[in-house]
């Protein structure tokens, strides 16, 4: 078989042996993995969003008011006026970090609650499409087209597709790379993989660790009605205890005075 890409010719040499199957079951079992893991993750956001959002919230409320008290206590041990302006330009540069975090938090539960659901049949036939694509120009399978850029852009927005359950996108994606295929290549072949065994090792460690850690692990409280309840009486718990120990933290703030200086 031979390839034309760019302005290079290159002989590919046929391979099929169990190890090259084996390394394509553990990739796409890997794909699947975290493809659930990301809907567990969206569902687990979708039942307790609103919940983490507050609590993120009033997380960092308290700690944007101890910053501004052990300002405020610095000064006032050496003797010196609170400026307010100097105190705001402070809290500014030291909360920026927590403020970019919140409101990565509030975008996860606000994507959540617009992910649509998709119907069984339609996941399945997503998957069929994107293992179909996967042995087809899956990166680690066909190495050789790691420099297509065009084939690359589709593998990327295959990932997406098949993550998201977008069942157009995929349908589209499936044409386009067939289409591609066919003009650019004289059709889809294997590759000859180096070291395969332990490149299955390493995707099998992948594997375990996915099953072992959270989102894939909210399945768990997720099938559990009791669990659920649960989790939300936690969320509540930590809510309340930010709320005490903001309006604690408030009471030590209004201790200190500031006062207008101009710079």
């Amino acid at each position: 078989m031979i390839i034309r890409g760019g302005n290079t010719m290159t002989e590919i040499v046929k391979v099929k042996n169990a190890s090259y199957a084996k390394y394509e079951e553990a990739l796409l079992r890997k794909a699947n993995l975290k493809k659930e893991a990301e809907q567990y993750h969206i569902s687990y956001i979708r039942e307790f969003g609103d919940l983490i959002e507050e609590s993120f919230r009033l997380k960092v409320e308290c700690i944007r008011k101890k910053k501004e008290i052990a300002f405020c206590q610095r000064l006032a041990n050496m003797g010196k006026p609170i400026n307010r302006n100097d105190l705001i330009a402070f809290i500014e540069k030291e909360m920026q970090q927590y403020y970019d975090e919140l409101e990565s938090v509030i975008d996860d539960v606000k994507t959540a609650k617009k992910s649509a659901h998709v119907s069984p049949m339609t996941v399945k036939k997503i998957k069929e499409t994107y293992y179909k694509l996967a042995k087809l120009i899956h990166p680690d399978l066909h190495p050789e087209y790691a420099m297509d850029d065009t084939i690359m852009d589709y593998w990327n927005r295959i990932t997406i597709a098949y993550q998201y359950n977008q069942a157009e996108d995929m349908a589209e994606l499936e044409a386009l790379v067939k289409m591609y295929l066919e003009e650019e290549y004289d059709g889809p072949f294997d590759l000859e993989i180096t070291d395969i065994d332990s490149k299955i090792l390493k995707v099998e460690e992948e594997i375990e660790s996915i099953v072992s850690n959270n989102p894939y692990l909210y399945r768990i409280i997720l099938g559990s009605d009791a669990a659920i309840r649960e989790k939300k009486k936690e969320y509540q718990n930590e809510i309340e205890s930010f709320k005490k120990y903001s309006a604690q933290l408030s009471e030590v703030l209004a201790t200190f005075e500031t006062e207008e200086m101009l710079s």
